[in-house]
């Protein structure tokens, strides 16, 4: 049986502009990764009021949301979903949140965040394995 090597990555800040959800990064999963482990640090400048997961099951397929509401990231985390340390729709200004993912067989998970109070920055370190 082959090993699976991991890999990780970090984005530069990503502009969260008021109003509008902005796409944080998206993913690409390699053949045989299991689990990512992603932290999203806010700038100090404005909390965030949405957060989406989304997951592409294969590459001509449409993203489906697995998480967008509060719940989704606290008392009602479902899989893939495995957990979060934080509510990251409400993900405050001058601090991190993390989550953690099963994704074997997904093809793709993308992440975007929006802010109704001003603009803000989120920088995404990643981790797959």
């Amino acid at each position: 049986m082959a090993r699976m090597s991991s890999w990780k990555g970090k984005t530069d800040p990503i502009l969260i502009s008021s109003s509008t959800d902005t796409e944080i990064g998206t993913i690409y999963v390699r053949e045989g990764a299991s689990y990512l482990w992603a932290e999203f640090a806010n700038s100090n400048d404005a909390a965030l009021d949405a957060f989406d997961v989304s997951i592409q099951p294969h590459s001509e397929a449409e993203f489906h949301s697995i998480a967008s509401t509060n719940s989704d990231y606290t008392t009602d985390i479902k899989i893939p979903l495995q957990g979060c340390s934080a509510d990251l729709t409400t993900l405050a200004k001058d601090t991190a949140g993390m989550l953690w993912t099963e994704v074997k067989g997904v093809y793709a998970i993308k992440f975007t965040a929006g802010t109704a109070s001003s603009d803000t920055s989120i920088t995404m370190r990643w981790h797959v394995r």
